[in-house]
Parts: structure tokens; sequence; C-alpha cells
């Protein structure tokens, strides 16, 4: 944790750019949670295919997972996140699933200068062929605006992940990247420019969570503790080439057993065009993962190495925000396995301050 606040210290230190959003009637409010390998977006859909080099079979994947709000006074913000996962295997295997979690969040302070605190209450449903169930989750969280339209929100909730299972109450604390458009900028969403300059940041696809079990579903069984903590950075030396990496921790488990993630992944972005609406990129990362299970004297470890490569396409509906499209190859050294992707997602830029 202690790295991911000095993350964030950096991010405030590096981009001079504060700015005093007020929230307002009108305001858009959009997010995603569907992880990306390559081009560290806030992923809202994607679509994968893995084609059979070696011991993996094809696999087709298909996920969305979009959530969207409206702000139905300079308080009101109501919303939901779809959810859809599709996996196709050989025609042989079909797995499906469906969620909807509409929320309801009622800030404070709107009228702040920057930092505005909330309550949220949020209903989780979950439907697919082997298991239906529904959840809920409310807590108190705090938006602070980074640059134009990007709100980097941070939440404290009681999670109840399953009404079937009783005793299951969990404690969790996370914080994402989300979009905030206010009817002002919407207004240029479609003729906007970037800023992309000599130490401009890409953080699209940051985040940290912690899970904490408060009680246990099963009589002498231990709580499921979990951290996860993925910074991802992109530093622009000039208008066009961005370098920087991704790292990704994952810590679970509890007094029988525990699972360690580590992931590292070095990338390079270079845009082909500048100073337009929308501009095209290519993008190449290298990714190493390393995951560590430990089960009583029993223990796994499994390292695997891939590259990967991307020619996309980013829309700006602000200097600060862009939608982004990347279609992309991903090749697995170990298995020798082939993954062709198209991504969908949301990128986040802070520009440094203009000098005068």
């Amino acid at each position: 944790m202690k790295q991911f606040t000095l993350f964030l210290l950096v991010l405030l230190l590096a981009c001079p750019l504060w700015i005093h959003a007020q929230l307002s009637k009108g305001t858009w409010y959009a997010s995603g949670s569907i992880y990306s390998p390559l081009p560290v977006a806030q992923g809202l859909a994607g679509l994968s295919y893995f084609e059979e080099f070696g011991p993996v079979e094809d696999l087709f994947i298909s996920n969305l997972s979009p959530e969207f709000g409206y702000f139905f006074s300079k308080r009101l913000l109501v919303g939901t996140r779809v959810s859809a996962s599709l996996y196709s295997k050989n025609d042989s295997f079909d797995g499906k699933s469906i969620g909807v979690a509409p929320f309801a969040r009622y800030y404070l302070n709107p009228q702040s200068t920057n930092n505005h605190f909330f309550v949220n209450a949020q209903f989780n449903l979950f439907f697919s062929r082997e298991n239906n169930f529904g959840g809920a989750n409310a807590g108190v969280g705090m938006t602070h605006f980074l640059a134009p339209g990007i709100g980097l929100d941070a939440y404290l909730a009681v999670i109840e992940p399953d009404f079937q299972i009783r005793s299951n109450t969990q404690l969790g604390l996370s914080t994402s990247l989300n979009v905030y458009l206010n009817p002002e900028l919407k207004g240029t969403r479609k003729t906007a420019l970037p800023n992309l300059q000599r130490g401009t940041l890409l953080i699209g696809g940051t985040s940290a969570r912690a899970q904490f079990g408060i009680s246990s579903p099963r009589p002498g069984a231990a709580n499921l503790n979990a951290l996860t903590i993925a910074p991802n950075l992109l530093y622009f030396v000039n208008s066009r080439l961005a370098l920087g990496g991704a790292f990704g921790l994952g810590l679970s488990g509890n007094q029988n057993f525990t699972t360690t993630l580590i992931g590292l992944s070095p990338r390079v972005r270079y845009y082909l065009n500048t100073d337009r609406h929308q501009l095209l990129f290519l993008s190449g990362a290298y990714h190493y993962d390393r995951v560590k299970v430990k089960f009583g004297e029993q223990e796994l470890d499994e390292k695997t190495s891939r590259a990967s490569l991307a020619l996309g396409l980013n829309s700006f509906f602000t200097s600060n925000l862009a939608l982004e499209l990347a279609p992309n190859v991903n090749y697995n050294f170990d298995d020798e396995s082939l993954q062709v992707g198209l991504d969908l997602g949301i990128q986040f830029f802070l520009n440094p301050k203009r000098k005068e």
C-alpha cells in the first residue's frame, strides 16, 4: 500500500493542472472494470481468440463491463454496471454469464472546490447457467478531480457478496479513475484536440483494492482477505513517444493458504499523427507474470512471459480523456499460443501545465 500511495503522490507532484471542478446536473459518469493486457486502458469491452500452437486449444472469449451514470442534480448520481461474458472452446464448451449492478450515489458537498464526499449504495445481480445470486454494497467515498473530466474515486464499503450465504460480510476499500463529463465538456467531445507533449502522463487502468472478511460463512473457517495494487504509467518524452510500464501485485488468502500474483510489463507507445481529434498509435509490451500458491505443505510456483503488439485509435472527449479501440496480438512464449484481441477502453492523460 505504501508503494501505491507513493505512486499517487508522484502523479500529484508531476501534474500541476489543478482544477476546481463543480458537480452539476447533466454530468455523465462512466467507468469500466475489464483488464486489458496491452493498452493500459480502463476497459469497457474486449474480444479475444486463442489459436492453438501448443497445448492451448482454440478459445473464444468476449467480455463486456461498462458502468454508466447520470447526475439528475448536482448531488444525485444514478447509474448501473452491465456485464456479460462468453467463453467458447472448440464448440465443445460454452460459458455465459450476465450481471446487472444498479447504484445510487449522493454527494454531500457538491460545491466544494475539488474534494467531493459521497454516500453510495449498489445491488449486484448475477445470472449464469450454473448459478444465480445477488449481493450488495454500501459505503462512503470521495471524488478528487485530477484534470477536467478525470475523477479519482476512493470508496470504503461494507459488502455482502451473496445474500444466499449467511455471515459472509466483507469490508472493502478501492480506488479507480472514472470519467465525469459535465455539460460544458460534453459540448466539445466531438471536436476536442489532445495536448500531448513532453511530460504528459498516461495513467489509464491504475487502481488499488483491498477486501477483508468480517465474518466467516463456515464455523471454524478463516476469513479470506485480498489486496490488489495495479499502477500503470506511461511518460511522454515528446508529443509522439511514450515509455513506461505496468506493475501488478495481488495478495490473497487466510491462515490455511496464500496466493501471490506478481506482474511486470515494460511498454512503449508511438503516435503516428498529432494535433487531431483522432490519433493512431502503435504499442508494444513485454509481460512477465508469476503466480505462487501455498496450501499447507504444498506449493505451486508458475511463471509466464508474453509479448504483445497493438495498432490502436484514440478518439478524444477532452484533451485529457480518450476512447480507445485497439486490435492486438499477444504471443505466449511458454505454451506457444497466439491470442488475437480487440480492446475497448478509456485512457486518461494528465498534461503538464502550460508555460505562460
